[in-house]
């Protein structure tokens, strides 16, 4: 049995509250431009599909990659989260480009808490967050 799609990059626990996994996934912030992008990506797409009914199937592969390219890349854009390790056959160059944007993470809120406990780091975050609130 596997997850429905939307929930694939986060986790549960045991009564049912979801979580960002914040150690595989980043959020970033919009940015000027963003929309450009969208549609720079939408024209790849279509383009791409166009021309691998048109040119013989040697070009095949490469139009191929570049739709899969760009279906990605509109997809981070409009979630608005991407996974650090990057994805299948996805350039570096576009995954460091939406680092540049990324979101600062609270250590203490409750994604953050969630992701590190079940990676079996939660009580020692609890106890450095608590120790740095009272030295304040």
């Amino acid at each position: 049995m596997s997850r429905e799609y939307k929930y694939q990059n986060e986790t549960g626990t045991k009564i049912g509250k979801w979580y960002l996994n914040r150690l595989d996934y980043f959020e970033f912030y919009g940015f000027p431009g963003e929309w450009k992008i969208k549609a720079k990506c939408l024209v790849c797409l279509g383009l791409s599909i166009w021309l691998i009914k048109l040119l013989p199937v040697f070009f095949a592969p490469i139009l191929v990659w570049v739709a899969y390219v760009s279906i990605r890349t509109f997809v981070i854009l409009i979630e608005k989260k991407c996974r650090y390790r990057g994805y299948f056959l996805f350039p570096e160059k576009i995954i460091n480009f939406f680092r540049e944007y990324r979101k600062d993470v609270d250590v203490t809120d409750f994604d953050s808490l969630a992701t590190v406990e079940k990676a079996g780091q939660g009580s020692k975050i609890a106890k450095q967050s608590l120790t740095q609130k009272f030295k304040n």
